[in-house]
């Protein structure tokens, strides 16, 4: 039987943090209510043991959706968000699967989270029309830890009417079936991270290395409008006087190209996550928002020198 879960959407972040990390040091351990974020509800579907060397992404698809149609009466852009706002799922960028001919579409789909090789995703599916053409496409119907899963060349799908989970490259549902206190979520790193990058629509978290000065990062996208939009990098590390030369670092790269990074504010992250914080807007000129994932990443390549 599939586990059933009942996740909660939330429209904002209610870090206590979040005003004054701007401006002032905050702690990134810190957090203003015990609701999940929407963006630690999806990572909740990720195993630690599955993000392990892995990328880890997120995509609230239905916020970029909501974007590109325009809000608070500004014009939206679907072109604007067409580098960051897609699903990066393998299923829906593989040549091995045409999610097309299995009736899914990226339209279904509300978030997206993915650690390179399997994820989750929440939405609206017609389950009966995917399963009856996974059957007729040659996939066998399995159980798999009581679950009813469709297997084929390496692809492991699990569908219901408001979420499917998948395993690719031959890797079955372990990684998006953590048990109990077992999943990112849970791991104190990516919470620290996920107070201090606020109200994202989507992220990008690199592979967790305890033992580096930097042990954990992640890119992250903001938008207050259709038009205004900006990217925000959240790195933990060692101790304070790391997180101090990571700023400096930082502030040092944003001097040397400006004014490629004007407007950019460099925060150090105090408690007990210490780290730094950078936002930067896009330019007003910028046709595609996620410059700082795709084009500009000289921030994110400085941090990695400490």
């Amino acid at each position: 039987m599939r586990r059933a879960r009942e996740r909660f959407r939330i429209g904002g972040i209610a870090f206590a943090c979040l005003l004054s990390a701007l401006t002032t040091g905050c702690s990134s351990g810190s957090g203003g209510d015990d609701s999940p974020s929407a963006l630690m509800d999806a990572v909740g579907h990720i195993s630690v043991a599955g993000a392990t060397g892995a990328q880890v992404s997120y995509l609230d698809a239905a916020r970029v959706r909501s974007l590109e149609k325009g809000e608070t009466g500004e014009k939206g852009d679907s072109q604007r968000f067409r580098a960051v706002g897609q699903a990066g799922s393998p299923l829906m960028t593989g040549y091995r699967f045409n999610a097309h001919a299995y009736g899914l579409d990226p339209a279904m789909i509300d978030t997206d989270v993915t650690n390179g090789y399997a994820g989750h995703w929440q939405g609206s599916f017609d389950a009966d029309r995917v399963t009856a053409k996974l059957k007729a496409g040659g996939f066998a119907r399995r159980t798999w830890h009581g679950e009813t899963v469709w297997a084929k060349d390496g692809i492991t799908l699990q569908v219901a009417k408001d979420e499917i989970s998948f395993g690719y490259a031959g890797k079955d549902l372990s990684a998006v079936r953590p048990a109990k206190g077992k999943s990112v979520a849970d791991d104190p790193d990516y919470r620290a991270l996920g107070d201090c990058l606020g109200d994202v629509y989507r992220v990008d978290f690199g592979g967790k290395n305890p033992k580096e000065p930097v042990r954990l990062s992640a890119t992250g996208q903001l938008a207050k409008s259709a038009k205004r939009t900006s990217g925000v990098i959240c790195a933990l590390t060692d101790g304070k006087r790391t997180a101090e030369r990571a700023a400096d670092r930082l502030k040092s790269v944003i001097r040397q190209r400006a004014p490629r990074f004007d407007g950019a504010k460099v925060t150090v992250l105090t408690g007990d996550s210490p780290g730094v914080k950078v936002t930067v807007p896009d330019r007003p000129g910028d046709k595609r928002a996620g410059r700082l994932l795709i084009s500009d990443v000289d921030l994110q390549l400085a941090l990695p020198k400490l």
